[in-house]
């Protein structure tokens, strides 16, 4: 009998022991599969323990839903095919929770009143003045770019810099624009 076949039935007759071997064995694919699923969804919703619980979760199912009979499949397949139904799940379900906070922030913002306009408005002005009279021209480049909604690595791209240089510039940028803002 296979020794995994034997972990299996130990833990299916509650031996603890028997689980904590099994995932120190699969140890490798639970992480690895834990860190890519989570990549995919990381916002505020999820962290990296959750993904891993998940993980660990879905391996104990497995675990008990093995068909030890089968010659098939074998365990670490049947395993990893579990784990991956299961984060693929969390990661919709993350991916929804998003899209529904978005989707509320919107209804806040059609609520605004006139004098909350007025007063952002106000706001982006002087925003836009102090841009002007405190950062160096490299910053304004890259300030208007970080405006229109651009990520570090597209304006490195698209400036022919290091993706560190216009980081650095964009907390030069915040740290500026705060001081003179408030």
């Amino acid at each position: 009998m296979d020794s995994n076949i034997e972990l299996i039935l130990q833990v299916r007759n509650g031996n603890d022991d028997a689980f904590m071997q099994m995932c120190e064995q699969y140890k490798m694919l639970i992480d690895s599969m834990s860190h890519k699923y989570f990549g995919m969804c990381a916002n505020e919703y999820c962290s990296r323990d959750d993904f891993l619980q998940e993980a660990k979760m879905a391996f104990y199912n497995a675990i008990i839903k093995y068909d030890t009979d089968t010659k098939k499949v074998t365990f670490g397949a049947f395993a990893k095919v579990c784990i991956r139904n299961r984060l693929i799940s969390c990661v919709r379900k993350q991916s929804s929770k998003k899209r529904r906070k978005g989707k509320n922030d919107a209804e806040i913002d059609s609520n605004w009143s006139l004098q909350d306009t007025v007063v952002q408005r106000e706001l982006g002005e002087k925003l836009i003045s102090a841009a002007e009279s405190t950062l160096s021209s490299y910053e304004k480049r890259i300030f208007g770019f970080y405006l229109e909604g651009r990520k570090a690595k597209e304006i490195s791209s698209i400036l022919g810099k290091s993706e560190k240089s216009v980081n650095n510039a964009i907390y030069r940028i915040r740290s500026k624009l705060k001081r003179t803002v408030t």
